[in-house]
């Protein structure tokens, strides 16, 4: 078998680092990029294989997006595999309490971070057979949950982008899908969040290593949509047969729930 290479943005740490390990120890070659320098470098040296590279990204940043993919083209002879385009940040807080800058910040890094990468690599996922463009969205885009107002909506932007590209992309062979986890235990998940979640059902605490399975199964398989944990495929449900009905539901019971008085 001819080896197989994945590009992993936001690959340093939670999601991304659990998706580089598992990937690493099934024989493909794995370009981890990130932003944080001191992550890249812990990761390196944690692993220690021939077979990954880490590298410094801005996602946001287009002209950086394509040197970096140049590089890895030069490696991989111009195949790709797996576009994982996982980097993203979040916001907490009232919409109104968040700087106007917090806001623009989290649409070019979680949505035109995507659009960049996909723009960076679809001449090598052309070029490969079978290849698959992997976006994160989030269960925020299945349903806006409170104070995460615009990075619901840059999710709801990604989960709509990988719809109408899993269509255009079918003339090239190429796959699109994305993953919309709930909530999993990386870095991004707060004290205060941790303490008050479930121990099961959609909103219970998932360990990133179910992400990084759920990417291979991606590869291996054909659909859009890959829910982490599965239930919430039911939440997906409701939203389109009640949307008042879920989004009270979320207001009671969802990670973010808030006070009505």
């Amino acid at each position: 078998m001819s080896k197989k290479y994945i590009f992993i943005t936001g690959g340093a740490s939670g999601m991304g680092k659990s998706t580089v390990q598992l990937f690493i120890d099934k024989g493909w070659f794995v370009g981890c990029y990130d932003i944080n320098k001191n992550n890249l470098n812990a990761l390196k040296e944690e692993i220690n294989s021939e077979n990954l590279i880490c590298r410094e990204l801005d996602v946001s940043n287009k002209d950086m997006f394509e040197k970096a993919v140049k590089e890895f083209s030069s490696i991989s002879d111009n195949k790709l595999d797996i576009l994982f385009n996982n980097a993203g940040i979040a916001e907490g807080g009232f919409f109104e309490d968040q700087p106007y800058e917090n806001h623009l910040r989290v649409i070019n890094i979680n949505l035109f971070g995507v659009i960049n990468g996909i723009y960076s690599a679809i001449d090598l996922l052309k070029n490969t057979d079978n290849s698959l463009c992997l976006n994160t969205s989030s269960s925020t885009g299945i349903i806006g949950l409170p104070m995460t107002s615009v990075y619901s909506a840059s999710k709801h932007a990604v989960k709509g982008l990988t719809e109408s590209l899993s269509a255009e992309f079918k003339r090239f062979g190429i796959k699109v899908s994305d993953i919309l986890p709930g909530v999993i235990d990386t870095p991004l998940i707060s004290k205060d969040i941790r303490s008050t979640l479930p121990t099961d059902g959609m909103w219970r605490l998932i360990p990133s290593e179910e992400i990084a399975k759920t990417v291979y199964r991606a590869y291996e398989e054909d659909k859009i949509h890959w829910y982490v944990p599965e239930d919430l495929e039911d939440l997906e449900k409701l939203v389109v047969e009640d949307p008042t009905k879920a989004r009270d539901e979320v207001i009671s019971t969802g990670p973010m729930k808030i006070p009505l008085d």
